[in-house]
């Protein structure tokens, strides 16, 4: 690779190009860059603290004078960089005995489409292994008015019956990723009382097999249960508070609220980041790392993804 001139662009300033010595490919500085083809450069670090802190996209834009759109953007390119390092990590996991999942009710556009994002979680350090997001449609009480618009809403588009149950399938196969039965020690998983959990854990062929050696177990623990750290759901629920916490969309009662499915878990994947790889595992005491390091995946390779992700 040899120097090949340079470019200058009003956003990022003088930027170097390259050229290939062997099939004379070019290249430049911001063709592996997180600010690639942005208009607008924004500080990804700050913007990243802001938004896990629980500022809102156009609090954000307000506060570097951008419009929303620049923070969104910028917001997408941290959620993809977020996703290729939960893959990097899971990479390097010790594979684990037990998990937790259980869904978080939210909703994305408005309250006629709630959502469910549901978040397997690793017993052992509270690190989120992997989510999933399921949109449906509003049930319970609703008056004169809520039942016309929503039927007009349901004629444009309507969720597909059967989604949540393919969509927890989907999310039961993945499990084997990081659970590793062996010949002595069986795995375990802990949800709530939901019937499709039951019904999909239940009927799926992976866990037919290992229930068959007293190699899997499936335990279910009542919603309504105090949620202390006793409680076999501790470990989600704590991820769900985090959630409520930080994340500006999905706090109760908010006026900032999720506009696109796909966005929306852009944003859940950089929370998931965040938490894993940057926050304590107990805020009262640092010196025992971070989520992702609890026996799970070496601190070594925690510092290597964290210093990675904004290159």
């Amino acid at each position: 690779m040899i120097r090949y001139g340079v470019y200058t662009t009003a956003a990022h300033g003088t930027v170097q190009r390259y050229r290939c010595r062997s099939c004379g490919t070019t290249m430049s500085d911001q063709t592996e860059s997180l600010h690639f083809f942005a208009k607008r450069r924004l500080p990804l670090r700050a913007v990243t603290n802001a938004f896990c802190g629980g500022a809102s996209l156009r609090e954000i834009a307000g506060r570097y004078r951008v419009s929303p759109m620049a923070v969104q953007n910028a917001v997408l390119r941290l959620g993809r960089q977020a996703m290729a390092a939960q893959l990097q990590l899971l990479a390097h996991m010790n594979p684990g005995k037990a998990v937790v999942f259980d869904g978080l009710r939210s909703f994305v556009t408005s309250q006629d489409y709630p959502c469910d994002v549901t978040t397997v979680v690793d017993r052992r350090g509270e690190t989120i292994l992997t989510m999933t997001h399921t949109i449906a449609t509003r049930g319970g009480r609703m008056t004169e008015t809520q039942k016309r618009r929503t039927s007009r809403k349901y004629k444009r588009w309507r969720p597909k019956r059967g989604r949540f149950r393919r969509d927890i399938s989907l999310l039961v196969s993945e499990l084997w990723d990081y659970l590793r039965p062996d010949g002595e020690v069986g795995v375990r998983v802990d949800t709530d009382e939901q019937p499709i959990y039951a019904y999909v854990i239940a009927n799926h062929p992976v866990v037919r097999h290992f229930a068959r050696a007293d190699l899997f177990t499936h335990r279910t623990t009542p919603g309504s249960a105090v949620r202390t750290i006793e409680n076999p759901l501790f470990p989600v629920n704590y991820v769900d508070r985090l959630v409520r916490h930080r994340v500006k969309e999905h706090m109760r009662e908010t006026i900032a609220f999720g506009r696109n499915a796909t966005l929306q878990m852009h944003r859940a994947w950089l929370f998931a980041w965040d938490h894993n790889m940057r926050r304590e595992y107990r805020v009262r005491r640092p010196e025992e790392g971070v989520h992702a390091g609890q026996g799970t995946v070496p601190d070594r390779t925690i510092q290597v993804i964290r210093r990675q992700f904004f290159r």
